[in-house]
């Protein structure tokens, strides 16, 4: 009866010693190690999403920016397309945030009041500041050679006018080659690395995203980013709109 007692204190005890060892070196080398002391790693790439074509149409924010009423606006609403048109930009936050899916920008007559390159000016800010977003020069408009690097930020370009046929294959193809999640899970990852976040706090966070994910609501960043001080504030919107974009492809009713 001692032996058995003793063999059970013994094997709670080990147990105890192993459960504290593996929290502490999570918590202090940022691994994801299990009871078994195998790594518990979460790749989001894994996780599934309706990639069913009319599912990504309806879950696709466009807006298109234009000055003029050349955009076949009710053909795509007709269509099924969530879009919107705004004939100046009206709100910059919102596209700086990355609630867009996909800007469809006029670089000319929408812009002034921002930005002295107009269009043009309010491209090469949002690819600076989110290389992800995708974006689509529309411009019926010449520029000189100095202007071609601009344009070929963008993710495509479509002449004004064009026909809703040809406009419509240049959004299929950007929402079925480029609006996955696999895009943002990357640009999330690169953003990291660029500000030199290390592996530990790096794991936290696309383990939070996936935990998110998995309960169907937000993110804990309060908890998550905690390590972040107050001047990383620009840091932690380009984290959190990455972040919401990628879970905007998993979340019910989204």
């Amino acid at each position: 009866m001692e032996e058995l007692l003793f063999g059970t204190a013994a094997t709670v005890g080990g147990s105890l010693i192993n459960f504290t060892a593996t929290k502490c070196y999570n918590h202090f080398t940022g691994s994801q190690k299990n009871f078994l002391w195998y790594e518990n790693r979460i790749d989001l790439n894994t996780f599934n999403f309706n990639s069913e074509f009319h599912e990504q149409k309806r879950r696709t924010r466009i807006v298109v920016i234009d000055d003029e009423n050349s955009f076949p606006i009710e053909l795509f609403t007709n269509e099924g397309y969530n879009i919107t048109k705004w004939d100046t930009v009206k709100d910059y936050g919102k596209l700086e945030s990355g609630y867009f899916d996909i800007i469809v920008l006029d670089i000319k007559g929408v812009a002034q009041h921002i930005s002295d390159d107009d269009g043009l000016g309010v491209l090469v800010e949002l690819k600076k500041k989110n290389s992800s977003q995708i974006i689509i020069s529309y411009s019926q408009h010449s520029y000189d050679l100095s202007k071609v690097q601009f344009f070929q930020m963008a993710d495509d370009n479509i002449t004004k006018p064009s026909d809703f046929l040809r406009i419509k294959s240049t959004l299929d193809n950007l929402i079925t080659t480029q609006f996955k999640p696999s895009r943002y899970i990357s640009a999330l990852n690169k953003k990291l690395h660029d500000h030199h976040i290390d592996a530990k706090n790096t794991k936290n966070i696309n383990n939070e995203i996936a935990k998110a994910i998995k309960r169907n609501s937000d993110p804990d960043w309060n908890s998550t980013l905690k390590f972040l001080n107050h001047t990383d504030h620009t840091l932690i919107q380009e984290i959190t709109s990455l972040s919401q974009t990628i879970l905007k492809f998993y979340k019910n009713g989204r």
